[in-house]
């Protein structure tokens, strides 16, 4: 079973990373390390690194340090991230250490908030009740992660009465009424939006030469204004390698752009239901992270059966170029270029066409996996640096989609608490100060 040791950070991020003490027992570096410029071997003193400390501690947003490999069954370093859309700034931060090539599902409890019980059939909400209390040991409906910040940064008219939807740099983020939200060639919406506030970036100026941010009309209601983001050896699942699957800025609504949007920006929630998961593959050569076409990215279903379990408005995908009928609840007007999974709604959807047999449950045990929570699935392919083939890419989520989206989530749901890493219920607020998630 997978160890880790890890820690989550809700903060506001500048030019140092948070780094954590681990124990990684990878060994000591007998090469000389440039700290400034690369993560030495994992389990080596790190740049800031106290000398005193007797391990190393986590570094993932550089390379690895010249000559190391990552080798099968070895603890490598990587972070889950949250990352505002409108600034590409880290906002929570989560380490972990899985195993190279070893089956691992890196879980993040009370990230979610389950379906009240009086909404679950009658026959099931005794049951409810009684998994409700487990669940509750852990997670917190009212002070917990879900109700203190991820509930707090989904776009919603109430969020931004409250003032909730701050940027990282202090920009507040505007409402954008359903009259007002319009998406090229679609007709008046019928759901509002919420746009990024761009003035304090751009110093009042043109956004032409802006590179982070979003299209404006792109987070509608019910989306959260953050993207996961996974990190190992200096590489992101949002990189900007790929000129055929990027954004250049926020005026940026091409085909390159919509397919970043849709496969490499993910949201954790999405017309206010969960990602069950999301698959995060990494390809290597001889253990290295190096070469071209070494990577971690996001893997979804290309051949478009991603959403055949699901209704277009529980299909998360690539916009249509444009962002043509993008903001438009009714789905014969909500164009998907390229559809990629299912998301889980949190209450049943009882509608003629929208039955759905899964949404979000409270855990049947303590040692289940929630079923909405924050998941996201660690895969390998290549050579390792023993130049063993690694074949945990053949276990991945997306090759299982044609069950649909009940079974493959029902699946982690059931079956994978053993082997899950589940992260520790501990954050790091903006003052420093440690807070209780649960």
């Amino acid at each position: 079973m997978p160890v880790s040791t890890t820690m989550m950070t809700w903060v506001r991020r500048t030019a140092v990373l948070t780094v954590v003490s681990i124990t990684l027992f990878a060994g000591r570096s007998d090469a000389v390390c440039n700290r400034t410029s690369e993560c030495c071997r994992p389990g080596s003193s790190q740049l800031g690194d106290d000398p005193l400390t007797p391990d190393g501690s986590f570094c993932t947003h550089k390379p690895f340090e010249q000559g190391y490999t990552m080798k099968i069954g070895q603890k490598i370093p990587m972070e889950l991230q949250l990352v505002d859309y409108c600034t590409d700034e880290v906002v929570f931060t989560s380490y972990i250490a899985p195993r190279m090539d070893r089956f691992s599902l890196i879980n993040v409890p009370c990230t979610y908030q389950p379906a009240p019980c009086e909404d679950f059939p009658a026959d099931e909400q005794e049951e409810c009740k009684i998994n409700k209390a487990d669940w509750l040991l852990l997670c917190s409906e009212t002070e917990g992660f879900w109700s203190k910040y991820v509930s707090k940064h989904v776009c919603s008219k109430e969020n931004y009465l409250a003032g909730n939807l701050i940027q990282p740099d202090g920009g507040k983020m505007r409402w954008i009424p359903p009259e007002e939200a319009l998406a090229e060639g679609a007709i008046p919406a019928t759901v509002g939006g919420c746009d990024c506030d761009y003035s304090i970036a751009t110093n009042g100026s043109s956004l032409a030469n802006l590179t982070a941010g979003v299209p404006a009309s792109f987070i509608k209601v019910g989306m959260s204004i953050f993207y996961v983001q996974m990190v190992v050896g200096g590489r992101k699942t949002y990189a900007r390698d790929d000129p055929d699957c990027q954004c250049d800025g926020p005026l940026d609504t091409s085909v390159s752009c919509v397919c970043a949007l849709g496969s490499r920006k993910v949201p954790y929630i999405y017309n206010n239901s969960f990602m069950p998961h999301l698959t995060a593959l990494i390809s290597v050569k001889s253990g290295q992270l190096i070469y071209k076409n070494t990577y971690i990215k996001y893997n979804f279903e290309d051949n478009g059966i991603g959403c055949v379990a699901c209704t277009k408005e529980y299909c998360w995908g690539s916009p249509a170029e444009k962002l043509r009928g993008w903001i438009q609840e009714d789905p014969s007007v909500m164009v998907i270029n390229q559809s990629m999974s299912c998301v889980v709604p949190r209450i049943p959807d009882l509608r003629p066409g929208n039955e759905l047999s899964t949404f979000c449950r409270y855990p049947a045990s303590k040692k289940d996996i929630d079923l909405c929570s924050l998941k996201v699935y660690v895969a390998w392919v290549g050579t390792d640096g023993y130049g063993q083939g690694c074949d945990s890419h053949n276990k991945m989520f997306s090759r299982f989609t044609q069950m649909g989206v009940s079974n493959v989530a029902m699946q982690a749901y059931d079956g994978l608490s053993k082997l899950a890493l589940n992260v520790e219920t501990r954050v790091t607020g903006r003052d420093g100060a440690i807070i209780d998630a649960r």
